[in-house]
């Protein structure tokens, strides 16, 4: 036998497709049996495979490698440790004992892995967790576990496990390791409405594009709810989410007129085609049993987005030089008024340069029969309308710093019958304005704080603007024509809009290079009416204001001011200050006029690295008692929360008492690795965009 010891060298022998390169402290290479042994902190390249050991054996005519002593194998599709293995690095195949996978933020482990040549793992008598400790806290456990290339993991006969306690079975798990949503759910709480109740849902993912959501929610008071959802997508025909929900009520509570039993549904469906670059078609779908069951069932996660959502099919064709469109709007629930179009086809030519002319043609038509439907009533309005609105722009630069850009148009427009429905009306309109603009800017030089606030040059823009519009009488009154949108309120108008931004910028270090930060944004615009009937006034005053002064603070506030009341119709504002994790506290205002004025705060805080809070309260300033109509003021909500950090688990227990003095209390526990949840109770404070 003949042997050669070499010390913190590498040896490397090309066989196609390429060399194995065994690196160590002892690297031995035995040419009789074709193999070389390295010891002490061996690394192995081969490719786009990389393994580190105690000690290996890599036979160099077929690429097979024994290793042991803490091996870790990093492959394209993910890490593996173990305490010994057999791979070829050829084939890409191999057996890993009492191994080890890590894969993101999951890992999975057993008494031994098999790799596969696709790069997908199969383990055998193993689990899978989030947790990172040498003994999980829990395990999703199963006899065999395959773990594919894009993440997806496929078990079967599947226990859950707390420590040594199972608490669930499963006859098949499917999940994508990169998702947020976990897979099981389940939220128990208790309020005035529903009593105690518990919300479960169950995700099985077909593939990466397609998984079905089983909801099976118990409420106390009301019984059982089911919910089907299916998220799809297409290759040829887009993608959706199909969403059902049913209960057979029990209704204790909800309306004292109504008692017994009632049958409950909805149905949604949204669905979304990209055709090519350019063609688009969306559609939506929502059949509800009666007007409340979005707000009974789903208000946080719903209703307070979207409380009344339409039924429509869309289709867009945008082109560099045109828009054309289809939609047709249809009410499919009586309890709903909606302005159905059946259908409505909407041509837009964008500005076009006449040949030989610095002038600009645009045309925006549309062709649409119009039905007004009002919820409950067999009332409805109808029209036949023809639109077409025409403009030419001729876009000027005077003295190299203002622009201006004077502009002409019609609008004529074609009714298939006028107010009382006696005969068809045509109206003409003429348009004409001018909009103009301009900016100024001076730049400081200088360098330093004030009041804390760092700088490093000083930039001020000033941008003024004016818009002047008239419009000649329309042939046709408003008054004698049927009010379905803006279109149909067209009327004499002599109107400026002026309009001033300033923007305060600087210097900052961003990511380790020098960029422009906004401290601060201000914007008022007003219209200012010529002369008309009542004599000459400004109206819609708006302003627009956003201050950054601090990386740790943003202040936003938007408001809507009429003169001629001398009220402010509606005001919002909004405060956050934050300090990266640890804490965040955020104020809130809402104004409109007559109508609602509502505070809200939030505040989150960081004991220590295991327990967190938060509170979080919305207050009504205006509220009419219906009895009387006394104005009374009180708080809508007051919500705590409190989080204990369970190292791979999130626990959160809420208290939220509401303004008819309704308490819920909810119980959740997530998954670090999978940080959203399919129930969310929390009211939330709105962030200021950044």
């Amino acid at each position: 036998m003949f042997g050669i010891l070499i010390c913190n060298i590498s040896y490397a022998e090309d066989i196609t497709p390429g060399p194995v390169e065994v690196n160590g402290d002892q690297v031995e290479y035995f040419p009789k049996d074709k193999k070389v042994v390295g010891t002490g902190n061996v690394s192995v390249d081969y490719g786009d495979v990389f393994l580190t050991c105690g000690r290996i054996t890599v036979y160099t005519e077929t690429k097979d490698a024994e290793a042991e002593g803490d091996v870790v194998l990093k492959t394209p599709t993910g890490e593996v440790r173990g305490e010994r293995v057999k791979y070829n690095f050829a084939t890409k195949e191999g057996e890993i004992l009492k191994a080890r996978i890590k894969s993101g933020e999951w890992y999975s482990g057993g008494e031994k892995i098999d790799i596969l040549s696709d790069g997908s793992y199969k383990v055998t008598d193993g689990y899978i967790t989030s947790c990172d400790l040498p003994e999980p806290h829990y395990k999703i456990k199963t006899r065999s576990i395959t773990i594919y290339p894009d993440n997806k993991v496929v078990a079967k006969n599947v226990s859950f496990t707390v420590g040594d306690m199972a608490v669930a079975f499963l006859p098949r798990y499917d999940y994508s390791l990169d998702g947020k949503w976990p897979t099981l759910n389940v939220v128990p709480g208790k309020n005035s409405k529903w009593g105690v109740f518990a919300l479960t849902s169950y995700r099985y993912d077909v593939d990466k594009d397609n998984a079905f959501t089983l909801r099976l929610d118990e409420r106390q008071h009301w019984g059982m709810g089911e919910g089907l959802d299916y998220k799809y997508s297409t290759d040829n025909f887009g993608q959706g989410l199909l969403k059902t929900y049913y209960t057979h009520q029990r209704d204790r509570d909800r309306n004292e007129t109504l008692k017994g039993e009632e049958d409950r549904y909805r149905v949604q469906l949204r669905h979304r085609w990209d055709i090519n670059d350019n063609v688009t078609a969306i559609a939506e779908f929502h059949k509800l049993n009666d007007s409340e069951i979005i707000k009974d069932f789903f208000y946080r996660e719903e209703y307070d987005r979207e409380s009344s959502p339409d039924s429509y099919i869309y289709l867009l064709n945008s082109q560099p030089e045109y828009a054309s469109s289809f939609l047709t709007r249809k009410r499919v629930n009586r309890f709903q008024s909606v302005t159905e179009r059946l259908p409505e086809f909407r041509f837009d030519l964008k500005d076009q340069a006449l040949s030989g002319f610095p002038v600009y043609f645009k045309t925006d038509t549309t062709l649409t029969n119009l039905t007004s439907k009002t919820a409950s009533s067999a009332t409805d309005s109808d029209v036949i309308r023809f639109d077409s609105y025409n403009k030419l722009t001729s876009p000027l630069r005077l003295a190299d710093f203002l622009s201006v850009a004077p502009f002409i148009g019609t609008r004529d427009t074609f009714y298939s019958k006028d107010i009382n429905g006696d005969e068809d009306k045509f109206r003409t309109a003429f348009y004409a304005g001018v909009d103009m603009s301009t900016k100024f800017f001076k730049t400081y030089e200088s360098s330093g704080k004030f009041l804390g606030v760092e700088y490093n040059k000083l930039r001020h823009i000033i941008t003024p603007t004016v818009e002047y519009e008239y419009i000649h009488s329309p042939s046709t009154v408003p008054a004698n024509l049927q009010q379905f949108d803006d279109i149909d309120n067209v009327a004499r108008k002599n109107a400026f809009t002026l309009g001033l931004e300033n923007r305060l910028e600087t210097k900052r270090l961003l990511d380790g290079k020098l960029s422009s930060y906004g401290l601060g944004y201000f914007l008022v615009t007003g219209d200012y009416s010529y002369k008309p009937e009542n004599g000459s006034r400004f109206s819609n005053v708006k302003g627009d204001l956003e201050l950054t002064p601090y990386n740790w603070l943003r202040i936003e506030s938007d408001t809507q001011y009429d003169p001629e009341s001398r009220d402010f119709q509606d005001w919002n504002m909004d405060c956050y200050v934050e300090n990266g994790d640890d804490w965040r506290l955020g104020f809130g205002s809402r104004y409109w006029q007559d109508t609602e004025h509502e505070l809200t705060s939030e505040l989150f805080y960081k004991l220590n690295s295991e327990w967190s809070f938060r509170l979080f309260g919305r207050y009504d300033l205006k509220e009419v008692e219906s009895s009387g109509n006394k104005i009374i003021n009180r708080f809508d909500s007051k919500e705590i929360s409190v989080i204990k950090d369970l190292h791979c688990w999130v626990a959160e227990a809420s208290l939220d008492v509401d303004r008819d003095g309704g308490t819920t209390v909810w119980f959740a526990m997530k998954l670090k690795a999978s940080p959203k949840i399919p129930f969310d109770f929390n009211d939330y404070y709105a962030i200021p965009k950044r």
